[in-house]
Formats: structure tokens, sequence, C-alpha cells
């Protein structure tokens, strides 16, 4: 069996993943402003409208698992993508808010559909025996289009037009979907029966109770992102420069692509403490500097310090949770794990449009540092309780002469 990772599959599929992702993040960083400059909406609209993207991608992602074992890989990806093309062209046709709306929620589902069949892909197309290898370049493709998309997203609207905006992530959309017609797809064994429909008692077959301990504080700092994803735009407005929210996306996403490098390391040779408690603190004086900031040094170090905090965080709490589950339920673990951030970034993107509204977006920021510190709470209950449950097993085993 070939160990070969950069084959012309793998290379098309990845470039799909970022074509996709691209999409995404330019128009992340810009909507907001097209929001309110064009469609007069208030801080609470854009809010629940940046949220509502989540929230479908959050209910459509689990089922994505189930279409892609009845309808099958190569469908799904097209179908998706195929969608998510027609979602982005709609952009052009919105001219209210109601519709803009209804938009996001189909915009957002066939995304959450699209990334997890691209990477159901990934890893039906890297050798098993250099899976985390290969894995780890195709999520480098993520990361590329984030620290790119938005900074080139807020140059676009502010040095040409929505329009522009829409047709460039509406070009970025098929060209995803022209790479991904390339890719010749791993054959299945035998598929399923396909349903016909899924109920909502299907739930219980995607979620992974066990995941919860460690997934759960996730939620808060996900929050504190949909925030930012938000109403940095905004904020960087009324600080006098526009520009700064594409440095700070740039400087955010260098931060944590640099993160995730050191920190893997530390988890594997230190333990997950010297990983989250230090993370967590750079959250909370990322948000502090973001608060207070009024000039480009401090917003500047407000992006790198919560680039810093979540980026080791994350993958650190994603490690635990695959620790904590058999082998067999780690698919539904990994589901559980990533609609805990889904569903951060969608209450955040709504509730905090009602805080900015009574505090200010400096007060907004600020008060985040709430959601940080419940965060920290979470998973300190968490390790307690798996040190107590270890310390018992050891008990237990001393009892029995093991």
């Amino acid at each position: 069996m070939s160990t070969k990772i950069w084959t012309k599959d793998f290379i098309m599929l990845s470039l799909a993943n970022f074509f996709l992702f691209a999409s995404f993040f330019i128009l992340l960083s810009s909507l907001p402003l097209f929001m309110v400059a064009e469609l007069h909406a208030k801080e609470k609209q854009v809010g629940l409208i940046i949220g509502v993207f989540t929230v479908a991608s959050v209910i459509m992602r689990p089922y994505a698992g189930m279409m892609l074992d009845q309808l099958g890989r190569r469908k799904v990806v097209l179908y998706s993508l195929a969608l998510f093309v027609l979602a982005s062209a709609g952009y052009f046709l919105v001219s209210t808010l109601v519709l803009l709306l209804l938009l996001r929620l189909i915009h957002g589902g066939a995304f959450g559909i699209s990334t997890t069949a691209l990477g159901t892909v990934a890893v039906d197309l890297v050798p098993a025996q250099r899976r985390g290898e290969g894995l780890g370049y195709y999520g480098t493709f993520n990361m590329l289009a984030m620290v790119a998309g938005p900074a080139t997203g807020l140059l676009i609207i502010q040095k040409l037009s929505s329009g522009w905006l829409f047709f460039i992530c509406f070009a970025l959309a098929v060209t995803g979907l022209l790479c991904s017609m390339s890719v010749r797809y791993p054959q299945q064994g035998a598929k399923r029966e396909v349903a016909g429909r899924f109920s909502l008692s299907d739930w219980k077959k995607m979620i992974e109770p066990a995941a919860f301990p460690y997934s759960i504080p996730l939620v808060g700092l996900a929050v504190v992102f949909g925030g930012i994803v938000s109403f940095i735009s905004l904020y960087a407005s009324e600080l006098g420069d526009p520009n700064l929210a594409g440095g700070f996306y740039f400087v955010y996403a260098l931060a944590l692509v640099s993160s995730r490098i050191i920190s893997g390391k530390v988890f594997d040779q230190r333990g997950s403490d010297l990983v989250v408690y230090p993370g967590i603190l750079c959250y909370v004086a990322g948000l502090i500097c973001l608060g207070l900031a009024h000039h480009s040094g401090l917003f500047y170090l407000a992006g790198a310090l919560i680039g810093i905090g979540y980026g080791g965080i994350q993958p650190c709490l994603q490690a635990l949770v695959i620790q904590c589950v058999p082998a067999q339920c780690r698919g539904a673990a990994t589901a559980t794990f990533f609609i805990a951030i889904d569903a951060g970034i969608g209450l955040g993107s709504f509730l905090l449009g009602f805080v900015v509204n009574w505090l200010g977006y400096r007060g907004m920021f600020l008060s985040t540092i709430l959601f940080v510190l419940v965060s920290c709470f979470l998973y300190w209950k968490a390790r307690r309780n798996e040190m107590r449950e270890c310390g018992d097993l050891s008990q237990t085993a001393k009892k029995f002469g093991i």
C-alpha cells in the first residue's frame, strides 16, 4: 500500500478546501460593514445574521456524516459545494435584512455539510500510517485561508465595492467546486440503505456524552470569538481606522498557527495544564488589551494574545476529548467537540449584539472575560473529576493486587 500523501487527489481536495474557506473568511470580516452601510443594520441585527450562519452549520454538520454513509462521498461533496456556490451567488440579490437572514441559513447549512464532507474524504485519502501528518497538511490550507481571507475581504469592500466582494467570493466557491470535481473519490464498502429522511432521534448516534467534560469549556471561548468575528470590523471603524480589523485578523491567524505548533509539543511532554492555564491568561490579557485599545499597537497585541490562547487551548481540549472515548466513538466525540465550538460562536454573535447596545464595543469585549473565566472553571472541574476517577481506579487496582 502506498504511503504517499501528496497525490493529485489529495492536492485537489486540499485546494477545494482552501477556496471554500477563503470564500468564507473573506465574507466573514466584511459582511458586517456591508450590513451597516448598505442595509442599515443595527448591532443586534449584525450579530443575529452572522450567528445564524453558524447555527445552520451546527444543525447540518452531524447529519453530513449520515449522508456521507448513505449517499457516498462524491455526491455529498459535489452537491453541498454546488449549494454553497448557489448561496454565494445569492448575495447579489440581497436587498433586505430578511432576505440576507434566509440566505445565511442556506449558506451556513451548505458550509457545514461541505466542510464535514471534505474533511472525511481527506481522512480516506491519507495513508493510515501517516494520517496525523497528512491531516496536519490538510488543516494548513484552512489556516492559509484564515491568514489571507479577512484582510482581503476588508480591503475589497473598502477599496472596491460590495459587488466586487460578492463576485470574488462566488468565484472562489466555483473554483473550489471545480477542484473537487477532479478528485477520484475512494471506493467505500457497502453503503447503508438510504433512509429517505433523518429524524431528531438520530442525534443520539451523533453525540458522545463522554466528550462533554472537555467540549463544554470551549463554548465560552467560542462565544468570545463569535463576538470578535461579528464586531471587530465595526469596532475598528469606531476607533477611526477600518484597516485595523484586517491587521487584527492577520496577527491573530499567525499567532494561532504558531501557538498550535508549540502547544502540541508541550501537551505531549508536560500535559494539558501547562497549555490551558497559560492560554486562559493570554486570552484574558488579550481581551483587556482589546477593550482598552486606542491605537494599532494595543489592538494588534490583543489579536496576538487571543490567537496564542485559543490556538493552544483548542487542539489541547480536542486531544483530551479523543483520549476520553474508545476508538469506535471518536467520530461522534469529534462531532460533539466541533458542535460545541459552532454553538459558542453562534451564541456569541447573537448575544453580544445586545451587549454592544448596552455597553458599547469596549464594554462588550471586556465583559466577555467572564465567559473565559467560566471556561477555565469548567476545565478545572473536568480535570479534578478525571484525576479523582484515576485515583479511584488506582485504589481499586491495589485492593485487588493488580
